[in-house]
């Protein structure tokens, strides 16, 4: 019984060290959820810890899908993790205002982390998809012009 008392005081220790429950676990071969009880059942809060609390931060600059996104987490655009898409940022700098829910972001080449605002366009979603097929239909005129060929053993486009 002694034993299971000072392992309850060294995880509290250790937790509020800033180790995980899953570390401390592991150290001393138990579950994480046997780690976590004792550390819930001794007042301390547990759980998923985000931004500079997680033990994976790296700043707070992340590529999701390809696109910059900054830890913001109190921002209007957040996502579900507390990110905001770099460009938002950038334009709403740019522009002196919020960007609405409503509004796109238009890379005009197509390069997702070129955020210079140069680079970005703000428009409703229809003159984003307009922009959008505008492109589709220059590469099918210059595949049927022969300047554009597809080269099928590579999978791309090609001058």
């Amino acid at each position: 019984m002694v034993k299971k008392h000072n392992n309850q005081m060294e995880m509290i220790q250790r937790y509020k060290q800033g180790e995980s429950a899953t570390q401390i676990a592991k150290s001393l071969n138990l579950f994480t959820t046997s780690v976590t009880r004792v550390l819930r059942r001794n007042g301390l809060k547990t759980g998923h810890k985000k931004g500079p609390e997680h033990p994976m931060w790296k700043g707070g600059r992340v590529l999701k899908n390809g696109y910059p996104s900054i830890w913001s987490p109190k921002h209007h655009r957040k996502n579900n993790c507390g990110y905001v898409k770099e460009h938002v940022l950038i334009m709403e700098k740019e522009l002196g205002r919020k960007i609405k829910k409503t509004e796109h972001i238009h890379h005009i080449d197509f390069t997702r982390d070129n955020n210079n605002p140069l680079n970005l366009w703000v428009c409703s979603g229809s003159n984003h998809k307009k922009a959008e097929r505008s492109i589709q239909k220059l590469v099918k005129e210059l595949l049927e012009r022969n300047v554009l060929k597809f080269n099928r053993v590579k999978g791309v486009y090609e001058l």
